[in-house]
């Protein structure tokens, strides 16, 4: 049986001018991996650069493109031949739309695009003419992506948090998905020293909660069952939001970050939401067929040390 516990891809996106050879590339990567992902061809970003290219109002098209970008679980690859190929390509074939003046501008615009986004972990930028010796590079970045682990699965919120012109990436967001068996996890992050109060305190007040919903104890005087909406945790630090719902086999764990330390913490704070994950399961004791953690970060950013400072 295929694992369960990935960082799963929720679309594969292509972007890149018109002949960037987008099609040609889906097909092949439909070919090399029997239709694995969901391979969509032009999304947020195209929406965006038309809308600017033909005058029209782009902040709707702009509020898209950042919710698809800083969804972490999708993989985003603009398509950037030179341009020389593409008039290339143009004149063997035409184009229905576009000319060779008006492809050079949308190569240009494909171009200051890639630039500001090459180094978001979600993102392959290809500028070889021949965009087809990359599928199998391609299809090999993204499996590798998928096989990221909880102890590690920090580093992408970071990175995209340091790439950002203000280091920080606001309404960031992924989903990681455990088999159930939570073979990957490590209980001595609840002795993390400058958290384990913070964590101590988290995991007391879910438990006890989730315990008196199950008993009866809320103001409805009501026994909850497994499939109850009431499991959840609200503060106002950094971790300000869980809730744990059990619905078709499937435990789904739903937590909001509103600020998270990338570099420092958040490798830890990940960690713990993980064992909170495994400890509702066993406080319900269910045998679900998959844990779905699903984290909101309003706020990951990076610290930047003053210099002098320890």
């Amino acid at each position: 049986m295929e694992r369960i516990d990935k960082f799963v891809t929720q679309n594969v996106i292509f972007e890149g001018p018109d002949l960037a050879g987008k099609t040609s590339f889906i097909q092949e990567m439909h070919k090399k991996t029997n239709y694995r992902w969901n391979i969509i061809d032009r999304s947020a970003l195209s929406h965006v650069i038309y809308a600017q290219f033909y005058g029209r109002n782009d902040f709707f098209a702009k509020e898209r493109l950042n919710n698809e970008i800083k969804n972490l679980n999708n993989r985003i690859v603009i398509l950037l031949p030179p341009f020389e190929e593409l008039a290339r390509r143009f004149q063997i074939r035409g184009d229905e739309i576009q000319n060779l003046v008006t492809i050079r501008q949308l190569h240009k615009m494909f171009s200051e695009a890639a630039e500001e986004f090459e180094n978001y972990p979600n993102v392959i930028v290809i500028r070889n003419k021949d965009t087809l010796s990359y599928v199998e590079n391609v299809v090999s970045q993204i499996i590798s992506s998928e096989m990221t682990r909880i102890f590690d699965l920090w580093q992408p919120v970071y990175e995209i948090a340091r790439v950002s012109t203000s280091m920080e990436s606001h309404n960031t967001q992924l989903a990681f998905y455990d088999n159930g068996q939570f073979s990957d996890i490590d209980m001595s992050v609840l002795e993390y020293e400058p958290e384990k109060e913070y964590y101590h305190s988290i995991k007391s007040s879910l438990l006890s909660k989730i315990r008196n919903e199950l008993r009866g104890i809320n103001e409805y005087a009501r026994e909850e069952t497994i499939n109850s909406r009431r499991f959840v945790f609200a503060g106002t630090s950094c971790i300000s939001f869980a809730q744990f719902m059990f619905r078709n086999e499937v435990l789904d764990c739903h937590f909001v970050l509103r600020s998270s330390n990338t570099k420092d913490t958040l490798k830890y704070d990940l960690q713990f939401l993980y064992i909170l994950c495994k400890m509702v399961k066993d406080v319900l004791k269910i045998y679900p067929n998959a844990c779905r953690m699903r984290v909101n970060f309003n706020s990951p950013h990076v610290i930047i040390q003053e210099k002098g400072e320890q």
